[in-house]
Order: C-alpha cells, then sequence, then structure tokens
C-alpha cells in the first residue's frame, strides 16, 4: 500500500478511535458522578465526520499521488482539529 494512503487512512482510523472515546468520557460526566449522561458531548462525532467528509473531498479531487507530503499531514493536522472544536460546541450547550 502507498504511504500516503497509509497516512490518511490509519489518521481517520485514529482520530474517529479517539473522538470516540473522548465522547464517551465526556458524556459519561464527571469522574465521581455515573449516574448523569450528557449526550451533548456526542456532537463531537458530527464535527469529526464532517472533518472526514473534507479529507474524502480532498484526496478525491486532488488525487493523492500527486499531493504532497506537507499538504497531506496538513490535512491530517485539520482533522485532529475538529476534536476540540467539538468539545468546545458541546461545552456551549452545556
Amino acid at each position: 500500500m502507498n504511504d500516503k494512503k497509509v497516512l490518511v487512512i490509519g489518521n481517520v482510523i485514529f482520530t474517529g478511535f479517539v473522538a470516540l472515546f473522548i465522547s464517551w468520557f465526556f458524556a459519561e460526566g464527571a469522574l465521581g458522578e455515573s449516574d448523569t449522561l450528557t449526550p451533548e458531548f456526542f456532537l463531537v462525532i458530527p464535527l469529526w465526520a464532517f472533518g472526514v467528509l473534507l479529507m474524502w473531498r480532498f484526496v478525491s479531487k486532488d488525487k493523492l499521488e500527486n499531493a504532497s507530503h506537507f499538504k497531506i499531514i496538513l490535512s491530517n493536522s485539520l482533522l485532529w482539529l475538529t476534536i476540540p472544536l467539538g468539545l468546545m460546541f458541546a461545552f456551549e450547550f452545556i
């Protein structure tokens, strides 16, 4: 498999797991409170999915073979940025 394809697919999978685990952690409430559930934190997942759609558009529009490693790393960094943006968005609802 191409190294650029591994960078993109690996980053999408890894950030997906991180976004899911962060959502679950914050949705369960504080560490001492297990009886409350705040589903607003699951807003991280749709924002992350929007970032994945943008990543897919970048990969399909600009052929991955022709993209530079800098562009791939920049787009991967922007995908990571969707997680804290989703958290900030969720904190606004609480």
